[in-house]
């Protein structure tokens, strides 16, 4: 949920770029149906979920995330706003080494962006390769400066990602489109560091590798994994992932588990905000997610996903103004879907 949230801000700030446009593109080329599997003879036989990447060998994967943010607010009139924000990344992955603990050194090159977004009435969009004016690019620094610079992600057999490094050159361009390359202190660039990776490429990853269990699983087997506490609004939120291998099927000559994904999600926190005078009464979010992922169990790698989640937020607010208080409310619901496939 972290993530989404971040991703949502991330729309916000850059829609205030956007130019109006008659007509709205999209992204293709990333189908977003159930995958097409066929019955195995033995569906009930046990397996294991673990990632084994081949070296000398490039897997090419689109990943795709669409983002929807409706706002309602009812004071003296009724307010709505909508964002939404559709990016599709190309990248290839290829193996580096695999060390004595069976640590995967990976090396992930992204090659190509398409991000269209609709916001305050305007539409929006970046293409890499294609958006060349520099004004333009310097607006969208954040993914201009991921493409065509390869960053290496390190993961444990099952998916557990433990490191993510070399990138120093999404980090000079970053630097150079925003005309900072001299004026960034050390302490920036540091910083600077642990926001790319944290907020811009450990998203990604983790959709490419998903944390699967190390216990030996069949047809109906289960099991979760508690994320650490994160903050969101005024509440402490406690993600439980959970996972369910619905069937072992079928994909050309390789056997493909089917794993129905969920969340629970434990929410704490007060209910009530105030700043200068202004008084905010939240009820708690309601969370949710459901999707499809289809691990290749013959080649030890995600086949395809897809994952939707949403959040639903309300709050009443009460503020001073020159003619005495006023009441309002707000709803807000955020949707998310993200695509992995697999080319």
């Amino acid at each position: 949920m972290k993530n989404l949230w971040i991703i949502i801000l991330l729309a916000l700030f850059i829609a205030g770029c956007g130019k109006k446009a008659e007509e709205k593109k999209q992204p293709s080329g990333i189908d977003t149906t159930a995958m097409k599997t066929s019955p195995l003879q033995n569906p009930n036989q046990q397996f294991v979920l673990r990632y084994k990447f081949e070296k000398g060998k490039r897997y090419s994967y689109k990943m795709a995330s669409f983002t929807e943010d409706k706002q309602t607010v009812h004071a003296d009139t009724t307010f709505t706003d909508q964002v939404k924000q559709s990016i599709v990344y190309s990248l290839d992955i290829s193996l580096n080494n695999v060390d004595k603990d069976s640590v995967l050194d990976l090396s992930c090159d992204i090659n190509s962006i398409l991000l269209d977004a609709f916001a305050n009435g305007q539409f929006f969009s970046y293409r890499s390769g294609v958006t060349t004016d520099t004004v333009e690019k310097r607006k969208y620094a954040q993914y201009d400066a991921m493409v065509n610079n390869p960053f290496n992600v390190r993961i444990n057999k099952y998916g557990g990602i433990l490191e993510i490094s070399n990138i120093d050159n999404v980090i000079s361009k970053f630097l150079r489109l925003k005309g900072m390359t001299k004026s960034a202190s050390l302490e920036e660039r540091e910083s600077l560091r642990q926001n790319i990776i944290e907020n811009a490429l450990k998203p990604l990853v983790t959709q490419l590798f998903r944390e699967m269990t190390p216990n030996v699983v069949a047809k109906d087997s289960n099991w979760t994994f508690v994320q650490p506490p994160t903050p969101f609004l005024i509440f402490k939120l406690e993600n439980t992932n959970l996972y369910k291998v619905d069937n072992l099927e079928k994909y050309n000559n390789d056997k493909v588990a089917t794993i129905a994904a969920g969340l629970h999600t434990v929410i704490s926190g007060d209910t009530k905000y105030e700043e200068r005078g202004a008084v905010f009464q939240f009820k708690k979010p309601v969370t949710s997610a459901s999707g499809k992922i289809y691990f290749n169990i013959t080649k030890g790698l995600i086949q395809k996903s897809n994952v939707q989640t949403q959040v639903d937020i309300f709050y009443t607010m009460e503020m001073p103004t020159p003619k005495g208080k006023q009441k309002g409310t707000k709803t807000e619901v955020i949707t998310s879907k993200n695509v992995v496939e697999l080319l």
